[in-house]
């Protein structure tokens, strides 16, 4: 199911809540072409991967940046959850891309399922703890 992006999952920062709603709709995206009625696209799904790869990299460089010139107490916590999924993401990728899974479809609907389900715990779970602590003028 697709996310749906509102208030309620803003951290009060403009960089990250931007960065959440990239994620969001490149995971939305990822999700539409796992569904896809005409069957899934290999080219359409690691061009999507990709994609969300390189942005979920370069946030979770950023927000661990912010994060650590406003000394956020949660840092190493979010480093942790940046860390695993990375990894997740790069086995899915690599065995994606070698051909390792016999039905795309299952195999894509999957991540999307894990994709949707992480990325909704790490906002509401841990990101949401920087609320009202990080302050632009903090580490701008």
């Amino acid at each position: 199911m697709a996310i749906a992006w509102d208030e309620t999952l803003k951290v009060g920062d403009i960089e990250i809540d931007a960065d959440h709603k990239e994620l969001i709709g490149l995971i939305n995206d990822f999700e539409a072409k796992a569904k896809a009625p005409d069957g899934v696209d290999k080219h359409a799904i690691q061009v999507t991967l990709e994609r969300l790869q390189l942005y979920a990299y370069d946030h979770f460089a950023r927000e661990e940046y912010i994060q650590a010139v406003a000394k956020y107490d949660g840092l190493e916590e979010n480093k942790r959850q940046h860390a695993a999924l990375r990894k997740t993401l790069g086995d899915y990728i690599a065995k994606f891309n070698a051909g390792q899974y016999t039905d795309l479809g299952v195999a894509a609907g999957e991540m999307s399922a894990f994709l949707n389900h992480w990325l909704m715990n790490h906002i509401l779970e841990t990101d949401l703890k920087m609320k009202g602590k990080m302050k632009v003028e903090q580490w701008r």
